[in-house]
């Protein structure tokens, strides 16, 4: 009996042993494999402007496009000084190095490394002094390189040397201005910068700007507190102006007494006196980070918050499952039994700081699955993560079962976020196969995902001819090369079919977008196409046709004696003028649309603006059905560990002549013809810089006189030919041609200023070259008589508007 007893006993002991062992060797699986996100390691560098800290820079994990990241311009005095600081954090900095490139990256000018950091506070501090000879008024890409503890990071600023252009009071100004927001007393020293207008009632956080009343500008009855301090960023700089953007967050309660936290930026435009600096405009956005404290349900649906009505959202098919992005977020929402999953976040829960919580990556959501699955794709700057410091796309799975996100393809890009989003905001699709099908540096991609390969299946693709219908699962662009140029190309992505329209002899295309799948595209009649008294050209549609990918005809529009012109594509109309063929152009005579016969189905998610006493203006998604359960029930997912491997893809962009316009604190968009870069800029007070990165005209930033001397200017532009072939023939690869037709005389004068000549028209065969001006004159060289004589600026403005405002110049090619 004793022996059965002690052999049961040590049986159960072997049992029990065995349960146990087991137990451990699956949990500990289970947390080596799903895991939270790793904390940000990378340091911050900021540049000290005389005590004022500014132009915070973070950590990229290799080395970026020089003239694709400009998140920062730093000016250069006379003595070409620049005192860094850095805030390691946690992490050990043994040294820092920096490259001072050309604009384009193309050429090192000069770099150094630093062999000792000196300690200030709890910072590291240096001062760096560059010896290169630097151009005046030429951006050059200054490359600073940390060695620390957890590996090589990489930051990036654009310097520029520029005399008497006072960073320091303007970062000193930016930060004293959102501080004193804060304090309605100390808000009242700001009322004498504002142009509040009074007839605004709707108080909206999204959208404050320098017309806002004083309670919007010092936050209403919102009440907040700074959470996480900013650094004020320049953007642009001259001797003029300044243009300066902020970054921080606010904390405010809720009316039970809740924290809500908020995303705020902010843009600056200023000008400096001796007397005091004049705000020219300014522009605050304020976001609310949704997170369980904030989560409101109601029978109404689910309330966001203080948000932009653009929200990227999605529902399954069941109605079961709502996924939406905030702020960086992407989150899940079931209806049926209340629980939210906040499926991807870089922000920390606790003990975050600006490196988790920054901003500088999208989210778009590809399917959300009946059993609450998600897949969709991030891209952007990595914040933290064993991504930690990259720039590109990452394609996700989220497994709502396991509450377990999982990375199925990682792609590194060499390009800035700002520059990114260009193409991946266009076009960035999963299939049901497993591939991903992405617009990259004018390339179309299809990645297979299960493999890690990738396929270049159309190059030379333009983004302004290029269009997505609205699940993404189908694209069209133009041809632009070859003997099938001019050509309209469809594919179905997830068939991998294409289909190709071709225009009937004396016709043309020119694609408009997509309704709901169908494709939607124009018909031009040879001779349609008008050049008008600017120069430009202008397109009549004859008809417009929107057709199903295997050809079906959904309808064809046109209107006998009127052309369509002025297309604007809405995800639920198609609006455009019906306009008359003039001489030099088109004149509209009325408005039509034609309305997307989307039917609605059962799970239809609309978005409606609330308003609160307290927060303004909000978002709330609403549901066709009221929440069965308004308790939510909060869970946040794990990642799942991934292998070090990544697919690289050329993300080089051709060297085309591009023009970008930087306006309110980022790049704001781009343009093949300068001309229409420069009216965008001068509309959006912004600057316009070519791929070279040099400055082809500013905003507020042209001085009150300037003659040109005649033996400097080259005898291509001195003939005053408006033949622009002519003219970069003449010039060879000493500068580039601008043509500025259709700009203002005001405008044009800028390149005076910046010591560039310009041609301009004034009758049918006659031009002059407008070599200078002042206040009361423009300075005009006759070709013919070989003179130099004053012009009244009004008498030039009506000459030249009436000989339709057509101005030529160059800019010099830079000489590296």
């Amino acid at each position: 009996m004793i022996k059965f007893l002690r052999r049961a006993v040590i049986l159960l002991f072997i049992f029990v042993l065995g349960v146990a062992g087991s137990s451990l060797l699956l949990n500990s699986e289970t947390t080596d494999d799903r895991s939270d996100m790793n904390d940000p390691v990378f340091p911050e560098v900021m540049v000290n402007f005389d005590g004022n800290y500014g132009n915070r820079m973070y950590g990229y994990a290799q080395p970026m496009q020089s003239d694709f990241t400009r998140d920062s311009v730093t000016p250069l005095d006379t003595s070409k000084e620049l005192s860094l600081v850095v805030n390691p954090y946690d992490t050990k900095v043994t040294s820092l190095s920096y490259e001072i490139r050309t604009s384009d990256g193309s050429k090192v000018l000069e770099n150094r490394k630093v062999k000792s950091l000196d300690k200030l506070d709890s910072y590291l501090a240096t001062t760096i002094k560059i010896s290169s000879d630097l151009l005046m008024n030429q951006e050059y890409s200054l490359q600073i390189s940390l060695e620390t503890n957890k590996g090589t990071a990489y930051y990036y600023t654009r310097v520029v040397s520029r005399s008497n252009v006072n960073a320091s009071q303007y970062i000193k100004f930016v930060t004293s201005f959102y501080e004193k927001c804060m304090d309605k007393a100390a808000a009242e020293d700001l009322t004498s910068y504002l142009e509040p207008d009074n007839s605004r009632t709707t108080v909206n956080y999204t959208d404050v700007d320098i017309n806002s009343t004083f309670a919007q500008i010092s936050w209403g009855n919102l009440s907040p507190q700074i959470y996480r301090s900013g650094i004020p960023v320049v953007k642009d700089i001259n001797e003029t102006t300044a243009s300066v953007s902020l970054e921080y967050q606010i904390a405010a309660l809720d009316d039970n007494g809740n924290q809500e936290i908020y995303d705020v930026t902010e843009f600056y435009r200023m000008r400096y006196t001796e007397t005091r600096i004049m705000l020219l405009d300014f522009k605050r956005s304020a976001s609310q980070v949704f997170n369980e404290n904030s989560i409101h349900i109601s029978d109404k649906g689910l309330l966001l918050g203080v948000r932009d009505k653009n929200v990227e959202y999605m529902m399954n098919e069941t109605a079961g499952v709502l996924a939406f992005v905030q702020e960086g977020d992407l989150w899940s929402y079931s209806p049926t039994d209340g629980k939210f999953s906040r499926i991807f976040s870089f922000r920390k829960e606790n003990d975050g700081d600006f490196r988790d919580a920054r901003y500088k990556h999208d989210i778009k959501i590809i399917r959300v699955e009946d059993n609450g699955d998600v897949d969709f794709v991030l891209y952007g700057y990595m914040n933290r993560g064993v991504r930690e410091g990259y720039c590109g796309v990452c394609v996700y799975h989220y497994s709502n079962d396991q509450n377990v996100v999982e990375e199925k393809v990682f792609i590194p890009s060499t390009e800035s976020y700002e520059f990114l989003k260009e193409d991946l905001g266009t076009l960035s699709y999963v299939s049901t196969d497993n591939s991903l099908f992405l617009l990259f540096a004018q390339k179309l991609y299809r990645v297979n995902i299960s493999e890690g390969t990738s396929e270049v299946l159309d190059e030379g693709i333009h983004t302004d001819e290029f269009a997505v219908s609205e699940t993404n699962a189908h694209a069209a662009w133009v041809i632009q090369k070859g003997e099938s140029a001019g050509n309209i190309k469809e594919i179905d992505f997830e068939t991998l079919e294409t289909r190709t329209l071709a225009p009937s002899d004396g016709q043309s295309l020119v694609l408009s977008g997509f309704m709901n799948e169908d494709m939607v595209y124009g018909i031009v009649v040879d001779g349609d196409i008008v050049t008008d008294s600017n120069g430009h050209e202008t397109t009549g549609i004859h008809t417009i046709r929107i057709e199903a990918f295997d050809g079906t005809l959904k309808k064809e529009y046109h209107q006998e004696g009127l052309y369509i012109t002025n297309v604007t594509m809405g995800s639920t109309i198609m609006e455009f003028q019906l306009s008359q063929k003039t001489g030099s152009g088109y004149q509209a005579v009325d408005k039509d649309n034609i309305l997307n016969n989307t039917k609605a189905s059962a799970n239809t998610v609309s978005v409606e603006l609330v308003s609160s006493t307290r927060a303004g203006t909000q978002i709330r998604l609403s549901l066709d059905e009221a929440p069965e359960i308004q308790e939510p029930l909060v869970i946040y997912s794990k990642m799942k560990s991934v292998k070090d491997e990544y697919i690289a893809l050329d993300t080089q962009v051709p060297d085309d002549n591009v023009y970008y316009v930087y306006a309110k604190g980022g790049l704001d968009s781009t343009y093949t013809d300068p001309a229409q870069a420069v009216l965008r800029a001068d509309e959006q007070t912004g600057v316009v810089l070519n791929r070279a990165q040099q400055y082809v005209w500013e905003r507020g930033n042209k001085k009150t006189k300037l003659t040109l001397n005649l033996d400097d200017i080259p005898e291509a532009m001195k003939s005053a030919s408006l033949d622009v072939a002519v003219l970069q023939e003449s010039l060879g690869d000493g500068g580039t041609v601008i043509d500025l037709s259709g700009c203002t005389l005001d405008s044009v004068l800028y390149e005076i200023s910046a010591q560039r000549p310009v041609i301009a028209k004034t009758g049918d065969n006659t031009s002059v070259v407008i070599v200078g001006y002042d206040e009361y004159n423009t300075y005009l060289y006759d070709p013919v008589k070989g003179e130099t004589y004053p012009y009244g600026m009004n008498d030039s403005t009506a000459l030249f508007e009436a000989a339709g405002n057509i101005f030529i110049s160059y800019i010099e090619n830079p000489d590296f």
